[in-house]
């Protein structure tokens, strides 16, 4: 099952997760796949997605980031439609007008305006508060009964045997988040059926309170309120002379006979309420969602890097497969047959202009180059699937020094000496390095035997371009 990971989220945070239980790679495929992607070195988290990304398929049976997902979007869509019509119920509910009383404005605000903040101010707590205390301040929120009465629903039983590995941090933040999205939702709804009574009733709005608040006292508390949109849209402002007409007092069962004959003026709070709507239930609340992403999006961001078994990945993608030093200086092959034999001591070089591998991929040659602390501009495989026109391309190219990979238990073959001869009839080639490598299980130890039976080969090209590389016991 291939996945395709291009920004850390929940999903790809339970992918690696369960991926790392089945699945975490050797020393060898980790290190070449680093060297791989040099470019994302630097950066652990793009570097552990694509890797997670490489080797998704290797997750056996049905990924639980799906059982995951199904689960949470259908819970919040439940959820999100819920509060959304509990909104704009709970509007028409207080904007309810019979005709015989105004609608009292400080029922709307308490829902609006102090409801809203007051909830914000207990999500401030749980947000920098951590363990029980956090824990209590949940328990502050609907939501968190509405999550444990709802947990027997039908769609919850397909993850009843899936726990997800969240810490108590990150199930905060995305509780939190949660919680500012169904609000949200909330608000709007609350503001649309504020606009549709608006729209298709004749309301007339008042206020109305049993503590001994004067009309001016009053209108100094309205234009606090509005303090953050009065320059700006001074006509959703009520005046003085609006907030001493919608007075009214619950004595009798008749309105005053001035806010009757001023009955079209009284409608005109519709601006203000909608204004409070917008800027304390809707626009500072989406302040705190945005936040509260961010927040859980970090929060995820450190979690992914302490899941169980990434260390180790990581670790492996920046340890060199082999040490880039042998224990012991680098001796000369000792053959006796024939003092023509060239061998060089060393590496001459730890930067190359070209590196060539013979029947080697091109991520073989750079965990090579990785094992023994080399370098190249440029790295070419050649031989195997290459056709004799590619090849002849790519030594056509080939000038300097030209660093030769071989397997050294594989005997040089006819194919072989005739790229050789291509490189040393190459003009702008000045010397051939050619280096048996032996088997990544050995650490590219060579034999002996092996090497031997290279120069002996190599000898009968009698040419001075080309010499072998022997790495020592």
């Amino acid at each position: 099952m291939q996945l395709k990971n291009q920004k850390l989220s929940i999903k790809s945070y339970l992918d690696l997760s369960q991926l790392l239980k089945e699945y975490r790679g050797s020393h060898e495929e980790n290190r070449s796949f680093a060297l791989k992607h040099k470019k994302l070195q630097k950066a652990p988290t793009k570097l552990l997605l694509k890797w997670l990304e490489r080797h998704s398929f290797k997750i056996r049976g049905e990924l639980n980031s799906k059982k995951y997902l199904e689960y949470l979007s259908s819970f919040d869509s439940i959820m999100g439609i819920l509060f959304f019509i509990m909104g704009f119920f709970v509007g028409l509910g207080l904007l309810s007008y019979n005709g015989q009383a105004p609608v009292n404005i400080i029922y709307y605000l308490l829902i609006a305006m102090v409801l809203p903040i007051f909830s914000m101010s207990v999500s401030l707590f749980t947000m920098f508060s951590h363990g029980r205390v956090a824990n209590f301040f949940t328990m502050l929120f609907p939501l968190h009964w509405i999550e444990k009465i709802l947990i027997h629903i039908p769609f919850r039983k397909k993850i009843e045997n899936f726990k997800p590995p969240f810490s108590f941090e990150f199930s905060k933040w995305m509780f939190i988040e949660r919680i500012h999205l169904f609000s949200l939702l909330f608000s709007i709804g609350l503001l649309l059926s504020l606009v549709l009574m608006v729209v298709a009733t004749d309301i007339a709005f008042g206020w109305s309170t049993t503590l001994q608040i004067s009309a001016d006292s009053f209108h100094s508390f309205i234009s606090s309120i509005a303090i953050l949109w009065r320059d700006m849209f001074p006509s959703a402002v009520p005046s003085l002379e609006l907030v001493e007409l919608s007075h009214y007092f619950r004595l009798g069962e008749k309105l005053d006979i001035s806010m009757v004959h001023n009955a079209d003026k009284l409608g005109a709070w519709w601006k203000f309420l909608a204004m409070t709507t917008v800027i304390y239930a809707i626009g500072l609340r989406f302040i705190f969602l945005i936040f509260s992403k961010d927040m859980l999006q970090k929060q995820l961001e450190r979690e992914f890097l302490l899941l169980d078994g990434v260390k180790g990945i990581l670790r492996e993608f920046h340890t060199p497969f082999v040490s880039t030093q042998a224990p012991k200086a680098e001796k000369h092959l000792k053959i006796e047959e024939k003092k023509e034999k060239k061998t060089t001591i060393t590496i001459d070089e730890k930067l190359y202009e070209s590196i060539l591998g013979w029947n080697f991929s091109a991520d073989e040659i750079a965990l090579a180059n990785d094992s023994r602390g080399i370098k190249a501009l440029t790295i070419w495989a050649v031989g195997g699937s290459n056709t004799y026109a590619q090849d002849l391309q790519i030594i056509k190219n080939m000038s300097g020094i030209v660093f030769l990979y071989v397997k050294s238990w594989e005997p040089p073959t006819m194919d072989f000496i005739d790229l050789l001869e291509m490189l040393i009839e190459n003009k702008k080639v000045k010397k051939i390095q050619i280096y048996p490598l032996g088997t990544i299980g050995k650490h590219y130890k060579n034999n002996d035997s092996d090497v031997d039976v290279w120069i002996k080969k190599i000898d009968s090209v009698k040419s001075d371009k080309v010499w072998i590389v022997y790495n020592g016991k």
